[in-house]
């Protein structure tokens, strides 16, 4: 029985490891629909956050403490609509819908229309005026207030009519007093008594949101994405062409991987942002604290594998090699160019690594020694992961010079070194991302059209550079467009003020009552979703947790025999653990760092 059962077991690892062996992949197209499901689903919690009167927003509108908003933004009503809107649709994008993710796409979109038709409210007549009148400037700046016929009928005011602009309890659940002033922890505005008097209004800074909202809906949206695929791929549910695939070719989960790379760039660059250089010791000693951590997981999971007896995918990164020690080895070489990025900017480095790589790959004879010569040293046997280092390098440069563009407010502020404390500039932004994203186009064509370099994950050539990087920048114009889009009818709060000063003065002048007039906001402003706020907050503890899971998974169940039904239930579970534990860990205010 003993013999049968070991038997059955090798017979069926053979299996497991033929499942993800020799795929051919799909096109470029699918990859890109299917990933489309982040952005789409996006748009679809906006739409019933801003819109719908129950949603957890508005309830954090009316909440009179800074406790029962919070209560709101973490009970379990809200994960379950974060978890129910952006989740679930993005695990059937890729499993139950794959063959139908244009269509799923678009159905998230129109429900996202319904909604905002069905429950949008129509414009305060007063708010609408002043939309025509100063088009809702998207400014934090102060600003000196324009003489106007409305001015001029409220001239004569005496100065203790005109105080009666301040904040303070009108309506007993959409306005509350706190010491002569509204807060909300949505758009917080004060209004003092020199509004009316021409002096400048100011607006306090906007709390709730400290992080660029479409750029972490991006990197949350591409985790959840990665943590979904990692396990799928052993269910037959996941289309077999969305797999890793084995030397060229395309698919969404050789997408994954480049893309956890560049993202990881991406926030990398806020170090590179600090206007006080360290001396190159201590920036390797930085690296080396990011990298040991790593660089252990790596080991730990190649020891776990082998104690096990876990199947695996040899051609992938070879017999030792595996992704968490690319991501460990990239901090290093990092800050070994770092230095150089005082003359040229990162991704020039970038390119010139992919270049110099696929030379070496296509006149060097690499290409031919990573397909074909026999593992007989450690090189040799890890060869797929050490010579694809190279890309993946490359990859992360580019990467990290993306995010000087955007994160920073102004997207120049890298060259210029100027006070970053303005609003953020989404508009030049947008504009300095599509001319990224068309140098990069004319990158990929030129590599893949005219040189006809296939793309290849396993090497990560000089194509797959090109694509990796021009998705990822095309994507995250895409959320930025979306967030425009979204915010742009969205009052800021100099705008709302002003608009509230004159319907306040208004009745002032009529009534002469001593009673006060709060500011208010009819809509909730955007904001980042919370559950993928948490995931951002540990983004490397949950791609931990999710292998742990994925490994305890296939230690458990067949995979391969699974229904597709059986398995959408798995997958759900298993999602819903990963982002429970990042909810959980985001409410108690755990920052686990590894």
């Amino acid at each position: 029985m003993g013999s049968e059962s070991a038997a059955a077991a090798a017979a069926y690892k053979a299996e497991k490891e033929a499942w993800v062996t020799g795929h051919a992949g799909g096109s470029m197209s699918e990859a890109t629909l299917v990933t489309a499901a982040a952005l789409t689903t996006f748009i679809l919690w906006a739409s019933i956050q801003r819109y719908h009167p129950q949603s957890p927003a508005h309830q954090m509108l009316l909440a009179s403490s800074k406790q029962a908003k919070s209560r709101i933004r973490n009970s379990f009503g809200s994960y379950f609509l974060d978890f129910s809107t952006l989740v679930v649709p993005m695990l059937l994008s890729c499993t139950l819908f794959a063959d139908y993710a244009y269509l799923w796409s678009f159905a998230t979109l129109a429900f996202a229309g319904v909604i905002k038709s069905v429950c949008g409210p129509s414009e305060d007549e007063i708010l609408k005026k002043e939309k025509k009148r100063f088009k809702w400037r998207d400014s934090d700046d102060d600003f000196t207030a324009e003489e106007d016929d409305e001015d001029e009928k409220h001239k004569g005011l005496k100065e203790e009519e005109t105080s009666l602009i301040q904040g303070e309890q009108d309506q007993q659940d959409d306005f509350r007093q706190r010491k002569g002033h509204f807060k909300s922890d949505h758009a917080t505005l004060e209004l003092d008594d020199s509004v009316a008097g021409g002096k400048k209004l100011k607006a306090t800074k906007h709390e709730d949101n400290p992080h660029k909202i479409f750029l972490s809906v991006y990197r949350a949206g591409m985790m959840i994405l990665t943590c979904i695929a990692i396990l799928a791929v052993d269910f037959p549910i996941f289309p077999r062409r969305f797999g890793k695939v084995e030397v060229y070719g395309t698919s969404l989960m050789d997408l994954g991987v480049g893309s956890f790379v560049f993202s990881s760039g991406v926030v990398s660059a806020r170090g590179y942002l600090k206007k006080e250089t360290l001396p190159f010791a201590n920036q390797m000693v930085i690296a080396l604290r990011t990298s040991i951590p790593l660089l252990v997981l790596g080991l730990g999971r190649y020891i776990s594998t082998k104690g096990v007896d876990y199947q695996e995918h040899v051609t992938e990164y070879g017999m030792h090699w595996n992704f968490f020690f690319t991501l460990g080895f990239l901090p290093i070489f990092v800050t070994l160019f770092r230095s150089l990025a005082n003359y040229v900017r990162f991704s020039i480095l970038g390119t010139g690594v992919a270049l110099v790589y696929q030379y070496f790959l296509s006149f060097g004879g690499l290409e031919e020694y990573i397909q074909h010569a026999p593992r007989v040293d450690i090189i040799s046997m890890n060869k797929e992961g050490i010579f694809s280092f190279a890309g993946y390098l490359a990859i992360f440069l580019v990467g990290v010079d993306v995010g000087l563009y955007v994160l920073p407010n102004d997207p120049y502020f890298f060259m210029r070194r100027k006070s970053n404390k303005k609003k953020a500039k989404k508009g030049k932004l947008a504009m300095v991302l599509l001319s990224l994203f068309f140098l990069l186009c004319m990158g990929f064509i030129t590599s893949y059209g005219i040189l006809h370099v296939p793309v290849s994950r396993q090497m990560a050539n000089l194509s797959y550079f090109f694509w990796v990087i021009t998705f990822n920048t095309g994507y995250i114009l895409c959320f930025l467009l979306a967030e425009i889009a979204i915010t742009v009818n969205e009052p800021s709060a100099l705008a709302i003020a002003r608009a509230q000063a004159k319907a306040n003065l208004s009745t002032a002048s009529s009534s002469h009552s001593k009673k006060r007039i709060s500011a208010t906001v009819q809509l909730p402003p955007l904001s980042c979703p919370p559950l993928l706020e948490a995931v951002n907050k540990n983004g490397l503890a949950v791609f931990l947790v999710a292998n742990l899971m994925t490994g305890l998974v296939n230690m458990t169940v067949k995979t391969l025999y699974t229904p597709n039904l059986q398995a959408l239930g798995i997958l759900t579970a298993y999602i819903a653990v990963v982002t429970g534990l990042a909810w959980t860990w985001s409410v108690q205010g755990w920052k686990l760092k590894l």
